[in-house]
């Protein structure tokens, strides 16, 4: 197996869970749900090919592969922060610079302010060196957490429960819902009941927000409906969607451009619609940053 970024990402939260104790002990700690922590372990012991811990009546071990794993995983990202810590040490910042992190495929959604915050930065400090960088949820949250970011705009399904270390507000509300191409046999299906045997049969590929929510009570009805439910990105779960192999939970600015052309078709309403509030999130030690706290002054003056 190579390594890859979404591997050290999965060794990350192992080692979490494995140094908290325990899936729900490690909530905190990564500031995302227990089933979004199960998920990425069922993940990484897939990947891997082994069964890295036990969960049940007799609490959280790991196993003997685990033990080894953990060992590994200590001294490889020790390795990885030490050598990235001297990497930023050679480098120059810039006097003025903001990095922010956003999750993929927001760009074309209206509600979303950023471009303009953008334009009114540039206008506003001509010296301001902007970087952006495109991270799945997880990836957002890491970046900020090892200020690699200044501030992290992710959707957030549910009630939120943000990091303690870090500081949110609501900016804006994207809305996602069930698609499939024309020829799909969920198509055109106007009875629910036959239209869940029908999705419950079906692949389904969702956006990562449906198993990273802050909050551990979404239950999105879709997950009921079908036993193959992936988590995907969201260009790879139009990908899916407009082939006709899968149903695709897509937000509804993304799919749109398609459902005009006539690719995609939006499933009868099941109660399937996610909604996901996209906040700002900072780490409160940033707050003293004149700069980031300019910025975030500028996203405060228009969220929700």
């Amino acid at each position: 197996m190579k390594l890859s970024d979404i591997d050290l990402r999965l060794l990350r939260v192992f080692q979490a869970v494995a140094e908290a104790g325990g899936f729900g002990k490690a909530q905190g700690v990564l500031g995302i749900s227990q089933p979004a922590i199960s998920a990425q372990i069922a993940k990484l012991e897939d990947r891997l090919g082994l069964r890295l811990c036990d969960r049940g009546p007799k609490g959280f071990a790991l196993t003997g592969a685990g033990e080894q794993v953990l060992e590994e995983v200590t001294t490889l990202l020790d390795q990885i922060d030490a050598a990235a810590a001297r990497l930023n040490a050679i480098g120059v910042p810039a006097t003025q610079q903001i990095r922010i992190g956003v999750v993929d495929s927001t760009v074309t959604d209206p509600n979303n302010p950023l471009i303009g915050v953008l334009r009114e930065l540039r206008a506003d400090m001509p010296d301001l060196k902007i970087n952006i960088g495109i991270f799945d949820f997880l990836a957002c949250l890491e970046e900020l957490r090892a200020h690699r970011l200044d501030i992290a705009i992710v959707g957030i399904a549910g009630n939120e429960r943000i990091p303690n270390e870090a500081e949110a507000f609501p900016l804006y509300r994207e809305v996602s819902s069930l698609y499939c191409s024309p020829d799909h046999a969920c198509a055109g299906m106007s009875d629910p009941e036959i239209l869940k045997s029908t999705l419950a049969a079906s692949e389904i590929s969702a956006h990562s927000f449906v198993f990273n929510p802050i909050d551990d009570d979404l239950e999105p009805m879709l997950l009921d409906h079908s036993e193959g439910v992936a988590q995907d990105t969201i260009e790879l779960t139009a990908y899916l969607a407009l082939s006709g192999s899968h149903v695709g939970l897509l937000p509804d600015h993304y799919a749109a451009p398609w459902v005009k052309d006539g690719q995609l078709v939006a499933l009868a309403p099941l109660n399937d619609v996610i909604v996901s509030d996209f906040h700002a999130l900072r780490l409160q030690s940033d707050a003293n940053d004149p700069t980031v706290d300019r910025v975030w002054q500028v996203l405060k003056s228009l969220a929700i």
